[in-house]
């Protein structure tokens, strides 16, 4: 079942297509071809994770072997740099990230890039059009390539992955309750104590949490107290439900026999992943 954030609706979908977004993985090529090679690599890491999933999903695989562990958190990893949450955040950096260049560098960084882009000597004129158009920053959203969320998730894999297979893994099994997921699946959870409002990453996170299972949640923690498993209960399913649907930025899915989300608050849409200094405080004054 697939539950649209905020209000419903819901609908019975194949698993195969619940959250799939056309092409968005395309990769653009030197020779200005298209190429959607990065999908292979992604069903081949999902391949080698499905078994290992369920060996820690039936309980064969405890303790749990090396290379069932680096296999659940190299999909994890990936789970969580390839949506398209990740991909905004992207967007929002290079588009704030300029703006912010733009505010700083002034008049005299205009024509400094002006004149490097036009190889010659530009007017004031021509200074004041550029400077009166590049500062109107709510009249236009930098985009990054394609490609670009494509390279962050290449460079950042290895060393998330890594981080996720280093903390201490616990497995929660539920006998009667189930657990959802959303289109952001793995949930980064705040440290005990920690202002909520303190930005968190995969190495700050105190948990990061993720549904292997409709009956099984993992919640990598970074205490070092090693390895467990939980009998989980109807308290603590509400709870993790809670914080899976609180991540979600388009649609939540869960088992069509169950019924987890009656007890449940759905958020409202995201409509920004970072918050930044607005650009407009730093421009210099006229």
């Amino acid at each position: 079942m697939r539950t649209s954030i905020p209000d419903g609706p819901s609908e019975l979908v194949s698993t195969r297509t619940a959250t799939v977004v056309k092409d968005f993985y395309m990769v653009e090529t030197a020779d200005g071809t298209m190429t959607d090679d990065i999908e292979e690599s992604l069903s081949r890491l999902e391949n080698v994770a499905a078994p290992a999933i369920r060996s820690l999903v039936n309980q064969s695989a405890w303790p749990i072997p090396p290379e069932t562990r680096e296999a659940v958190a190299a999909w994890a990893a990936m789970q969580y740099l390839r949506t398209p949450a990740a991909r905004q955040v992207n967007t929002e950096i290079a588009d704030m990230s300029l703006k912010l260049e733009i505010a700083v560098k002034g008049r005299d960084g205009m024509r400094e890039a002006l004149e490097a882009v036009e190889g010659r000597a530009v007017s004031e004129t021509e200074v004041d059009e550029a400077w009166q158009l590049m500062t109107d920053f709510d009249e236009y959203t930098l985009e990054p390539h394609q490609n670009d969320h494509i390279s962050t998730m290449g460079r950042l894999f290895r060393g998330t992955a890594w981080q996720f297979y280093g903390r201490s893994w616990n497995l929660i099994h539920f006998q009667t309750e189930s657990l959802v997921t959303s289109d952001t699946p793995v949930v980064l959870m705040q440290p005990f104590g920690q202002d909520p409002q303190t930005p968190i990453g995969t190495a700050t996170a105190g948990g990061v949490l993720v549904a292997l299972d409709r009956r099984v949640g993992l919640i990598m923690t970074n205490d070092q107290l090693g390895d467990t498993q939980i009998n989980g209960d109807a308290a603590l399913a509400n709870s993790l439900n809670q914080r899976i649907v609180w991540e979600a930025r388009s649609h939540v899915f869960h088992h069509p026999d169950d019924n987890p989300l009656k007890e449940l608050s759905l958020p409202p849409r995201r409509e920004r992943e970072v918050e930044f200094t607005d650009p407009r405080q730093v421009l210099p004054e006229e």
